[in-house]
């Protein structure tokens, strides 16, 4: 029943994901919902798997109470009080105090889990930047914090066992001291040893309890979690099926509508004072809820549509206006809290940042649809993506890697054209799709396949580039979340209105001379000696872009264990723990000797000394319990912070190749599920191995001790245990190792799924999602459900074994061989309990084995990932003082992909930067561009030449200081959260005004001086609500505030408009007038190339051309000439 309760859980959250509202999907985030999954539905199965304790362990205490007090009467009630007491403080006291602490370990968790995955995501954001050691700070902080209230919770959980083992160790003194003192010192054997055969009923149930009252405590923490989420709002449609008939020529319609990212009561319509002026434009993914924090709330208000079918409509305005949240607004991500929508047929969606699945290209293009080989061709020649086929190693077959990273920008955007071509549907929806092709793809893909390919098809088109208007049916303008203007492209001029002023910022603007992406398209890919550096990707990783999961086999290894014991204080804790467990188990057996001899009357003693010696060795017993315990318990936390701090500096300092072929998914697993069973699952069984160590080495001494002939039946016997141990821990090690890598699929798959949420639900095929990880949920429960079964197997065999024992011994009083009958008693006593030890040893033994395998797990991050050259070398210069003058000089440069080392990307390369230059980088697909950034940043190595920063040789500098040296904004905006002050001024070291002063020139003051909060105003991970534009504008105000001498931008300036392009190069080279700039060019014209003092042209990973662009230009012949000649052409 556990195993089906986890996998309701999981499948009732991931369902749950896919209809969240935008809200609630920004106010739990991927961490919350993957914590869910991973650690929170283990918790509430871990519950069901003891759930008949709740009975039994009740009334197991009840008959064993009521046959003590009819064997002792009146002293029994001295072991009755001892076992109420204990009972109040393991159901009344401590809970109270574990169930503080758990939500609160558990939010630390969920807090520590989304900063990891928000690092994971942002990965080559913090490579390029140095940033390794804050994120680093920061997370161990996080860990510190949630350790700290680990320790809180695992102290309830020790309070539990000591309180468990105190009291079976209280309860037999308190009632034979009371009953020795009520005899005149006298106890008869025949009353003792029933008495301690009762005592020893107790030790299961009261040992059991604290385990099941824990797992009870973060089973309802982790259950009031889920059933909080489970009854969050949810997604609600825009389409009102009552306007169909009054709409049947029109396929979307909008009337009087109101739009929000949060909810509202649908009769408030709200006033023009409720509403945010400065609307964002979004990415149709993860907004903030306004309700959590203060930051911008997108919100359009009188919103008045009518897009008539088969109509091309283009939704345009500047960077933030709102653009994407109507289309947001269209396919249900917002909340619509005024008005009436209506939409009439199947959607097709590309959102702004496409979405790939980690699968073939097929399948991205199928989408779950049956294969159509006519519309299938359809789909990629119309969309240009036949070219890059042909370039693909195994074509259609190529396997993406995650978040299609494989890809370039504009791969990526026209196999997300492809995908909706192929679906055929009534209605598409274009987020600014053109903005990642160059101009000759863009121009082809807008005629053959938005105009012409989907002609009949109601289209509509958010887009910056204005140069298609006078192509389309209806034009829309936004700004500042509402519509200013609508109508053709003839009449809008006519009004001299938003669009006219649109149209003026541009009117000497071209399109540039590559795409926008890292790896410009081209048509004439083929004719490169070389593939682009996208196809060297596939090419190499074609089969096997994804790393298969390393899995371990055979027993943990003892560098395995040596590694865990070494974390939690090495030999000095491992001789200290040996220690207390021989003082622990030395006091239970001198302790039961003690009694045996006092039944004996041995030596004639006075009551009060065998009742005080008797208790004094008793007290012994509980302070060796108490001290074991808390050592254990300090121990394992210490533990669970090394193995996380060494897991976590392997991950963030391998190298960026290595993160190309992990599944983030994958990463996630290592930090969550196994972390948390080093966490919370690992010491629990500890616990019990410890004790059951001590309790077998105990009962082995006294039954040896008072009847050595058992020896002989004995030890035979935990032979038998031992064999049947090394077969079952076997079986259940690669059972649980399987269960780890069985999970990497399942998590992949929902991490995977929950960026890609607004596409899935716009398509529609939430249903094939769900039915996908309905199969890989049920495959990751194969090796539980096998593992539960071979518990049962082991524990019938532990019971006839144990059955054994007893009745040997029983027979044993038979005969003449046994000695002493109080001795002979004692020993059938403790041989009593030795079905209870055996299991429980065996069992804990085999557990903690299959728990090492997380240890195991992690280990192989902290010892087997490649790493990078050291992040600081000792000689390094203080970051202050290098670069100072920003020239930059390679030296006979040859440069190849790690795993490709016998394709050069670059070649041949000898470059002079001079101080203070601006200059733009152009070329054509695969020319090397971007690679030729990334050779300065060193996130790929020369294996030729030399390249010096100041006359320094970049390979002497560690690469991190190299890294914070060099200021660079990628194409891709990057926002970690936190608040935008944080954003501009990572190390907070400047003053408000230089702040201000950074947003004013990138245009952004006013937008931020509008929120409540100003400067403090939250970003949300990836800074999800802002708009793609919002978001470079920031990476380009952090980067002018640091005054950098060398700056480095891959097309950073590919999501705003182009006349705010033009603004921002100008504000560069005024708040910048010494800096080296190096930029890889998205846009070039007239005026823009006014900005630069040179142009550096790249083909095939050769630099052809490098001078002044007039001194280019007035070369007809010289490739700048074409590139800019084309580029007039397509405008």
């Amino acid at each position: 029943m556990a195993l089906d309760v986890k996998t309701a859980l999981i499948s009732a959250v991931y369902k749950k994901s896919l209809r969240l509202s935008a809200a609630n999907n920004q106010k739990y985030g991927k961490g919350y919902t993957m914590n869910l999954v991973n650690v929170d539905s283990e918790s509430v199965s871990k519950a069901w798997e003891v759930i008949h304790q709740v009975w039994s362990i009740p009334l197991q205490l009840v008959v064993v109470t009521v046959l003590l007090a009819r064997l002792l009467g009146v002293s029994a009630w001295a072991s009755i009080g001892v076992l109420v007491f204990s009972l109040f403080l393991l159901i009344m006291v401590v809970p109270v105090f574990m169930r503080k602490a758990a939500p609160v370990f558990l939010r630390h968790g969920d807090r520590r889990l989304k900063t990891t995955r928000e690092v994971l995501d942002g990965i080559r954001v913090v490579k390029i930047n140095g940033h390794e050691k804050h994120f680093l700070t920061k997370l161990e902080g996080i860990r510190t914090e949630q350790l700290r209230w680990l320790r809180k919770f695992n102290m309830g959980v020790a309070t539990f066992v000591i309180v468990g083992q105190v009291a079976n160790t209280v309860m037999p003194l308190a009632a034979f001291s009371l009953f020795g003192h009520e005899n005149m010192g006298m106890i008869p054997a025949s009353r003792v040893f029933p008495a301690l055969s009762f005592f020893g009923l107790l030790v299961d149930p009261l040992i059991s309890l604290p385990q099941l009252l824990s797992a009870v405590v973060i089973a309802a923490t982790s259950w009031g979690r889920i059933y909080s989420f489970l009854l969050a709002d949810e997604k609600t449609s825009t389409t009102d099926s009552s306007l169909s008939v009054m709409n049947i020529g029109h396929a979307i319609t909008i009337t009087d509508g109101g739009f929000s990212w949060t909810a509202f009561d649908s009769n408030d319509t709200p006033t023009p004072a409720e509403v945010t002026n400065d609307a964002a434009e979004t990415s149709s993914i993860d907004k903030v809820d306004q309700d959590e924090v203060s930051g911008p709330v997108p919100f359009l208000h009188n919103v008045n549509i009518s897009i008539r079918k088969g109509s091309l409509t283009a939704i345009v305005g500047n960077v933030g206006s709102g653009k994407s949240s109507l289309l947001s607004a269209i396919i249900g991500e917002m909340v619509r809290v005024s008005g009436e929508a209506y939409c009439h047929g199947s959607i097709a969606y590309c959102a702004q940042q496409p979405w790939v699945q980690t699968t073939t290209i097929q399948d991205n293009i199928l989408f779950g649809r049956p294969l159509n080989l006519q519309q299938l061709q359809k789909a990629i020649q119309t969309t240009c993506f036949d070219s890059d086929l042909e370039t693909f190693p195994h074509g259609m077959a190529t396997q993406m890697s995650e978040k299609g990273n494989n890809l370039s920008g504009g791969q990526k955007a026209r196999l997300a054209l492809s995908r909706a071509v192929y679906s055929d549907a009534d209605i598409y929806l274009f987020d600014d799709v053109l903005a990642a092709l160059d101009p000759r793809v863009g121009r082809t893909v807008f005629h053959d396949c938005i105009r012409h390919g989907l002609q009949g098809k109601t289209r509509v088109l958010v887009t910056h580039q204005l140069q298609y208007l006078s192509q389309v049916d209806h034009i829309i303008v936004v700004s500042d979340g509402t519509i200013v203007e609508q109508g053709s492209f003839d009449e809008l001029l006519v009004r001299n209105g938003e669009l006219t002023r649109l149209l003026s910022d541009i009117h000497t603007t071209s399109e540039g001379s590559g795409d926008n992406a890292r790896k410009d398209e081209n048509l004439k890919r083929k004719s490169a000696s070389g593939p682009p550096k996208a196809a060297v990707k596939q090419e190499e990783t074609a089969d096997k872009i994804i790393a298969e999961e390393e899995r371990n086999t055979g027993a943990v290894g003892a560098a395995t264990w040596w590694a865990y014991l070494k974390a939690t204080g090495g030999t000095g804790m491992i001789i200290m723990l040996l220690l207390e467990i021989l003082l622990l188990q030395g006091s239970v057996v001198i302790l039961n000797q003690w009694l045996t001899w006092w039944t004996e009357d041995t030596w004639h003693e006075k009551a009060q000394a065998w009742i005080g010696i008797y208790n004094g060795i008793g007290f012994a017993s509980v302070l060796a319990i108490v001290v074991l315990n808390v050592t254990i318990l300090l121990s394992t936390i210490r533990a669970s912070r090394t193995f996380h701090s060494k897991a976590l500096n392997g991950v963030i300092y391998a190298p960026i190749w290595w993160f190309e072929s992990q599944p983030i998914g994958r990463i996630m697993n290592r930090f969550s599920k196994d972390l948390e069973s080093i966490d919370q699952r690992l010491m629990p069984q500890l616990f019990q191995l410890v004790a059951g160590i001590g309790s077998l080495t105990s009962t082995i001494v006294i039954l040896g001790y008072s009847t050595p002939i058992m020896l002989a039946f004995v030890l035979p016997m935990v032979i038998i245990y031992w064999f049947v141990l090394k077969f079952y821990r076997k079986s259940l090690r690669e059972l649980k190792r399987l269960e780890s890598t069985g999970r990497g699929p399942l998590q992949s798959r929902i991490s995977e799924t929950l960026d890609g949420i607004p596409t899935i639900m716009a398509y529609g095929r939430e249903a094939d999602f769900e039915s996908a990880v309905g199969g890989l949920l049920d495959a990751s429960n194969k090796p539980t459900f096998l593992r539960q079964h071979a518990e049962i197997w082991v524990t019938l065999r532990m019971e006839i074994m144990s059955s054994s024992i007893v009745f040997t011994l029983a027979m044993l009083a038979h005969t003449k061989v046994v000695g002493s009958s109080t001795q002979f008693v004692l020993a059938l006593t403790y041989a009593s309990t030795l079905t209870y030890i055996m299991n429980l040893l065996l069992k804990s033994a085999a557990n903690v084995e299959a728990e090492m395998n997380s240890v195991e797990r992690l280990m192989n991050y902290t010892t087997s990932l490649p790493k990078e050259d050291p992040a600081e070398l000792e000689y390094d210069p203080a970051q202050e003082a290098w670069p100072t003058r920003g020239e930059i000089i390679l030296h006979d440069i040859d440069a190849a992909y790690h795993s490709r080392p016998d394709k050069l990307v670059l070649r041949n390369v000898n470059l002079t930067f001079n101080p203070g230059e601006t200059v733009f980088i152009v070329g054509r697909t695969g020319s090397g561009k971007s690679t030729l950034l990334s050779l300065l940043l060193r996130m790929i190595e020369s294996s030729n030449g030399t390249v010096e920063i100041d006359g320094r040789d970049i390979k002497s500098l560690g690469v991190s200081t190299l890294r914070r040296g060099l200021q660079v904004i990628p194409q891709d905006p990057f926002v970690f959260s936190g608040r935008i002050r944080s954003c501009l001024d990572f190390d907070g070291k400047h003053e408000d005004d230089a702040l201000w002063q950074a947003l004013d020139l990138v245009g952004l003051k006013k937008f931020v001086a509008s929120q409540e909060s100003k400067l403090d105003t939250v970003v949300e991970d990836n800074g999800s609500n802002y708009s793609v534009g919002q978001r470079q504008l920031l990476c380009l105000a952090a980067a002018i505030l640091r005054n950098p001498k060398i700056l480095l931008l891959d097309e950073a300036t590919a999501s705003i408009d182009a006349g705010a392009d033009v603004f921002i190069q100008q504000a560069m080279r005024r708040s910048c007038p010494h800096a080296t700039i190096l930029s890889v060019m998205h846009r070039l014209n007239d005026r823009i190339l006014q900005e630069c003092d040179k142009v550096l042209v790249m083909e095939q990973g050769v630099p052809i051309e490098y001078a002044p662009p007039q001194e280019l230009l007035a070369r007809p012949n010289s490739m700048f000439s074409k590139l800019m000649a084309a580029t007039r052409h397509h405008h």
